[in-house]
């Protein structure tokens, strides 16, 4: 399997576990301090829009840096939070369509081509494992708060790759 499937997968499992949920159920609490499921999915949909900034916009992606560094311990719960006061469902159609465009998006990436991010720059690849990782990581958060056991693959092999 690519890293741009097992990419699709992993969004697709944590979309499993929210696409059903009530407004209420969204308002839930994960075990990240002050985040609900809102907040978790809201995060995602965020890192993949900027995501695909840097892989189509490099200028307004500089420009998101810029407004980041403002706040640069603040940044990613401000913009979670932003995320977390829209409705589940516009929540939910955004992060489908932002997710769909980055895979496009990162697909086209030339090899070779480093792609700007808040710490070094990278590849396609390597922003597809990031995303990946992040994804899998809110995902168990989701699970947990909803009681839910989430069957191991072995997409986090990616990750683990680069750990090694």
């Amino acid at each position: 399997m690519s890293i741009a499937e097992d990419l699709r997968d992993e969004y697709e499992s944590l979309d499993g576990l929210v696409a059903e949920l009530t407004d209420d159920q969204w308002a839930t609490l994960t075990p990240a301090e002050g985040w609900t499921i809102a907040h978790q999915i809201g995060h995602i949909v965020w890192t993949d829009r900027v995501s695909l900034l840097a892989a189509t916009d490099p200028d307004e992606f500089a420009a998101q840096l810029a407004e980041a560094g403002q706040d640069p311990l603040g940044f990613v719960d401000a913009a979670a939070e932003a995320e977390a006061q829209r409705t589940p469902a516009e929540l939910l159609a955004d992060w489908r369509r932002t997710r769909e465009q980055l895979l496009i998006a990162l697909a086209a990436v030339e090899d070779g081509v480093k792609l700007p991010w808040f710490g070094p720059p990278m590849s396609a690849p390597s922003m597809m494992t990031a995303r990946i990782m992040e994804t899998w990581a809110h995902g168990l958060d989701v699970a947990d708060a909803l009681g839910v056991q989430r069957t191991p693959t072995d997409r986090i092999r990616n990750v683990a790759h680069i750990g090694v």
